[in-house]
């Protein structure tokens, strides 16, 4: 507290300010000039088309993928991609497997493209921490 006010004492002794505006009779009103930056342009953000028409959700679908591949996806959300779409993966590959039928191989590569894409997600996931670790 004592420390404080033999702070504020100095301040208020000190001549600085007169010292750094020199004469104030110099400032009249009309020389004195304040410039207003202009209004900054905010920073691009992305615009994200609603989900509800269709050019929409297959815009936000590959979104979703892309992100997912990239890496930067939280790890729960790798692990519920690998149950969901390698669940579906396995489901589809076990009827085509005990039905002997070649008819349901377009499917499996339906369902096996999202399951690339989490396995190209864990592989980027893995290799961002190797790099961290280095």
């Amino acid at each position: 507290m004592c420390r404080e006010n033999d702070l504020l004492q100095t301040m208020s002794n000190n001549d600085e300010r007169e010292n750094f505006f020199g004469d104030r009779s110099n400032f009249d009103s009309d020389k004195i000039r304040v410039e207003i930056p202009s209004k900054q342009q905010p920073t691009y953000q992305e615009r994200i088309p609603s989900g509800y028409d269709p050019m929409g959700e297959i815009y936000l679908r590959g979104r979703a993928m892309r992100n997912m591949s990239s890496g930067t996806m939280p790890w729960w959300i790798l692990i519920s991609g690998w149950v969901l779409f390698g669940g579906l993966f396995l489901l589809l590959l076990s009827v085509a497997i005990s039905s002997f039928t070649y008819a349901l191989i377009p499917s499996l590569m339906i369902s096996g493209v999202p399951l690339l894409i989490v396995m190209r997600g864990t592989v980027a996931k893995l290799s961002t921490k190797k790099r961290r670790r280095r």
